[in-house]
């Protein structure tokens, strides 16, 4: 059995480092998992005069994370919060009222940041806007430090540390979507 994981990579810069810790740890994944981007890019921002008809974009978002077995969400941390694009995903995601796509969906926070703190403080808020929504979201972030030493020339992560905690926690997220279990 396969087990599906969305990932939503939360900045939308051509240069993102939340995008190259995506890349990071699906070299990681263990064997019979994929990673899939679940694209955020071309959401407009939410509208509540969008519900009766909702933009393509925003349609294929919430079938992919209604489709996943968990999600991931991987953020910068901007000006000391989550990004407006990660923000703007989840409101796609938890409307039209009552069908929130998050509901009951086993969630996972990552975050990465120049910062030595990798993004911590936008994770924890992330995961409370998620909560809110009834994600069951993992306990545990991954909160990546990102500095020059942090990658090696193929993308991969460099340091043995780093390594062993995105291993780590992507054995968790997959343990957390109790899709491997049910095979």
């Amino acid at each position: 059995m396969t087990v599906n994981i969305g990932y939503i990579v939360g900045s939308i810069s051509s240069t993102s480092i939340n995008r190259r810790v995506f890349e990071a740890l699906r070299k990681l994944a263990p064997e019979g998992v994929e990673i899939n981007e679940i694209p955020i890019a071309d959401l407009p921002m939410y509208s509540p005069d969008f519900d009766g008809a909702y933009p393509e974009a925003a349609a294929a978002l919430k079938k992919s994370v209604e489709a996943a077995d968990a999600v991931i969400i991987s953020t910068p941390q901007y000006n000391d919060s989550f990004s407006g694009a990660v923000k703007n995903a989840v409101d796609w995601a938890s409307r039209p009222w009552g069908q929130h796509s998050f509901s009951g969906k086993p969630t996972a926070v990552a975050s990465a940041s120049i910062a030595p703190h990798g993004g911590a403080k936008a994770g924890g808020f992330l995961a409370d806007i998620l909560a809110f929504g009834q994600a069951k979201v993992l306990e545990t972030h991954l909160n990546v430090f990102v500095n020059d030493d942090s990658f090696t020339d193929d993308g991969s992560f460099a340091q043995p540390e780093l390594i062993a905690t995105a291993r780590d926690y992507i054995n968790a997220v997959v343990d957390h979507s109790g899709a491997s279990s049910a095979a």
